[in-house]
């Protein structure tokens, strides 16, 4: 009995050791993503939600680095993947999604220098309207 005891603990411990500090460097991530970032850079910031299983988002891409162009002094883009493949599972970006309440990818939040949301859109955007809310943001 004492033997399955030790074995279990052997095996246990180091599983709950990993789960433990994988939920914690996920938290540090979603902070250093969704965080106070904006009072180290006080720029606009689009933050781009996408998956790499979604057409849409690469064509997201394209239109975003289109509409970019003339905003890269002055605007942060910062992408997250709202699944990420860990092993065999897929893992999904809780914190950033219920932050922004996120429910399709593509989606693009676009936030003030404060960081404060101007205006979120889901699905495709094209490159005009991306200039049109950038122009309104400055």
């Amino acid at each position: 009995m004492k033997n399955w005891i030790i074995i279990l603990l052997i095996f246990i411990m180091p599983l709950s050791l990993y789960a433990y500090l994988d939920a914690k460097a996920q938290n540090a991530k979603v902070c250093a993503i969704v965080g106070n970032e904006e009072v180290k850079n006080p720029k606009a910031k689009i933050v781009k939600f996408s998956s790499p299983m979604c057409s849409e988002c690469k064509e997201m891409t394209i239109e975003l680095d289109k509409a970019m162009k003339n905003y890269k002094d002055s605007v942060i883009v910062e992408e997250i993947n709202v699944v990420e493949n860990v092993g065999k599972g897929v893992k999904y970006n809780k914190a950033a999604i219920k932050k922004y309440n996120v429910s399709l990818v593509p989606t693009i939040v676009f936030l003030d220098k404060q960081g404060n949301t101007i205006k979120k859109r889901e699905g495709l955007v094209k490159s005009d309207e991306i200039i049109e809310i950038l122009d309104g943001i400055k």
